[in-house]
């Protein structure tokens, strides 16, 4: 199994570089998810108020917690803004997942930046294979990849940070998949990113387990009666699969990431992009002009980000049509503030979403593309096409539309210019001997950072 022979694997400077960008595009998302509803809740009831000075950071927040439950916290948080990054052969959102249970125990066991760094390509491998030879019915059928797969991914990852042996990252492997869970029917509600806080908990407990010599079935993955066949019509683990094969044949699976730049689900992306283009070509469409808008987009987004009536700001991040409502007024989607329940209940935005339908052709090639349709009253008819499936090859330009997020997601919490510094120590994670530059410039305080015992 190459995941237990990782640490002789050589990993591409531009794949580490990705890791990196992962890192900071997580980084981000969590400080601003602490101010999110949620973010208290779980926190006190993960750690019962209890902080564990021997423990490990809460990012974005004073105190410390045990890795287990730094990973629940922190991976909660860090999705419950819907801003963190995707990647489609995963079927969902591998950095929250990954993150908090690598940085936990990378911070627990005092292990370096660069570490850290080849876990999380080797995690993130794990994920885009793992997701791929589970087809598309895993996801179809209700799982939310990102906590069933993201716990398979974040075990990989934890395993290959303790140097575990064939047979405990065997173990691991099983562990995290039969602890795998999360349902589609949460989205729009607090559960959905605690399936991410959840599977990198079980990512880690998964990998400690197997460490200690706890056991699992040997290809609980592919057994008749395992993760495959339990959670997928059309899973697929003969030939060339993620556990025999080792990276780079044929690529690196985080080449495929795909950052977010609009606080909402991934699926509506190419509606907003193909709607602001026709905004900046043809100027401000007047709502009182507009006949219809027709979405013509792959039959899963009803499944998926099609609320038709949102109440709440976490309804709107998965209304479609609300989002083409939004984006055709000129709205900024990678405002936080414009997700909250006066937004979904605006009466304008309520009649504007009232026009939108959506369209499903069978024959398309695309599958995240969307054409968007605008009949006026007068008989013109606006369109345009947009698909945002397609990864920046360009990591420089890439790193700079990731720091102008980040900077704007950090520095309301953290105070002006913070994000700099996380800026600085994520450069210096390849050189780190540890993670505690890193840590401080998360914090809205460096006091905490240093252990004591």
């Amino acid at each position: 199994m190459w995941v237990a022979r990782s640490q002789e694997i050589d990993i591409p400077a531009p794949v580490m570089r990705l890791a990196g960008q992962c890192l900071l595009d997580w980084f981000a998302v969590t400080i601003a998810g602490t101010a999110e509803e949620l973010s208290p809740i779980i926190t006190a009831v993960t750690t019962e108020g209890k902080i564990d000075p021997q423990g490990v950071a809460l990012v974005g927040q004073q105190g410390r917690a045990s890795e287990q439950q730094a990973a629940r916290i922190n991976g909660t948080i860090s999705h419950a803004l819907d801003f963190d990054d995707v990647n489609l052969r995963m079927h969902g959102h591998p950095t929250v997942t990954l993150a908090p249970a690598l940085l936990a125990v990378a911070e627990q066991e005092n292990l370096s930046g660069v570490a850290l760094l080849r876990a999380f390509a080797v995690g993130y491998q794990v994920a885009g294979r793992l997701g791929h030879a589970m087809g598309d019915t895993h996801y179809a059928r209700g799982f939310h990849a990102t906590g069933t797969i993201g716990a398979v991914a974040a075990a990989a990852g934890c395993a290959s940070l303790l140097k575990l042996d064939e047979n405990q990252t065997e173990a691991a492997l099983g562990l995290a998949a039969t602890q795998a869970s999360g349902l589609k029917a949460m989205f729009g509600t607090m559960a959905k990113p605690m399936h991410a806080g959840n599977a990198a908990a079980n990512g880690i407990i998964a990998a400690r387990l197997a460490q200690r010599g706890f056991t699992a079935r040997a290809g609980g993955l592919e057994h008749p009666q395992g993760f495959g066949a339990a959670m997928s019509d059309d899973s697929q683990f003969s030939g060339g699969d993620f556990q025999s094969t080792p990276p780079g044949a044929p690529e690196w699976e985080i080449t495929r990431n795909l950052f977010k730049y609009h606080a909402a689900c991934y699926l509506t992306h190419s509606t907003i992009e193909a709607l602001a283009r026709l905004r900046k070509e043809h100027g401000a469409i007047d709502p009182a002009e507009i006949a219809a808008i027709t979405l013509h987009v792959p039959e899963g987004h009803r499944t998926v980000c099609d609320v038709l009536e949102p109440r709440t700001g976490l309804d709107i991040k998965f209304s479609i049509r609300h989002l083409a409502a939004l984006a055709l007024a000129g709205a900024d989607t990678a405002d936080l503030s414009l997700y909250s329940q006066a937004t979904a209940l605006k009466p304008e935005l309520a009649a504007l979403r009232k026009k939108v339908q959506l369209s499903h052709q069978s024959d398309r090639a695309d599958r995240y593309g969307a054409e968007v349709v605008v009949n006026l009253v007068d008989g013109t008819e606006l369109n345009t096409f947009w698909d945002v499936s397609t990864p920046v090859e360009n990591l420089d330009a890439q790193e700079d539309a990731l720091k102008v997020k980040a900077a704007t997601l950090i520095d309301p919490i953290l105070g002006n210019d913070a994000s700099k510094a996380l800026f600085a120590a994520v450069a210096e994670l390849p050189t780190a001997a540890d993670l505690t530059g890193l840590l401080a410039s998360t914090l809205p305080s460096s006091k905490d950072i240093t252990k004591t015992g």
